[in-house]
């Protein structure tokens, strides 16, 4: 029987950023309930993607914590695969929390808490899966399209 281990409780998000393999880092704040991307702040988002991301790391469990780290370049995360960062609303009782994310094994990753190097976690390889959007994955679709035309 897998125990829940509580990774992140941060309530309410404000703003969130993330770099994943081969795309530029993103940022994206809620502005007026909406959440936008700071690169291009006209692009019209499909809220389900940040929600999904929002949804999964403010609140993470992971599947198990290991205490005893000899070298974080075992667990990919001398150079994460993937770094997010997430700003709580309430910036005054919770500050904000870097998580990164290293080698896959089997159905997890290996992740750790930016500043606390000594503790390593595994996390549901799902909720890594919600950082693999680029930007236009998640540009809002237009519904009057009948067409898709295909970028070569």
């Amino acid at each position: 029987e897998s125990q829940v281990i509580q990774v992140a409780d941060l309530g309410e998000i404000a703003s969130f950023s993330f770099e994943a393999p081969a795309q530029e880092p993103l940022h994206f704040e809620k502005k007026d309930g909406v959440w936008i991307c700071t690169e291009d702040e006209e692009l019209e988002l499909e809220q389900t993607y940040p929600e999904g991301i929002v949804d999964t790391f403010a609140s993470l469990t992971a599947t198990r914590r290991m205490d005893e780290i000899d070298a974080l370049a075992d667990y990919g995360l001398e150079e994460p695969s993937y770094v997010i960062s997430l700003q709580p609303a309430d910036g005054k009782s919770k500050k904000e929390l870097t998580l990164l994310i290293g080698n896959s094994t089997g159905d997890e990753y290996y992740l750790q808490i930016e500043g606390q190097e000594d503790v390593v976690y595994t996390v549901a390889s799902s909720a890594v899966g919600n950082l693999d959007h680029s930007l236009a994955d998640m540009e809002k679709a237009e519904d009057d399209e009948e067409t898709e035309t295909i970028d070569e």
